[in-house]
């Protein structure tokens, strides 16, 4: 299976690295640590299924 890790950013192509990142820093208001793929030369980030899964609960 293919996850965002295993493809380029969208905005500028670069590769995408797991990160971890409040939920406060991203807005949610949650506190736990939701895993992130981000992209190091733009800095856009993509949300993982497993972390879609878990902000829809």
């Amino acid at each position: 299976m293919i996850s965002e890790y295993d493809l380029g950013c969208a905005t500028c192509g670069a590769s995408l690295t797991r990160r971890e990142v409040t939920g406060e820093a991203l807005g949610l208001g949650a506190a736990d640590s939701l895993e992130v793929a981000e992209c190091p030369n733009c800095g856009g980030r993509y949300f993982p299924e497993t972390t879609l899964e878990r902000l829809g609960t």
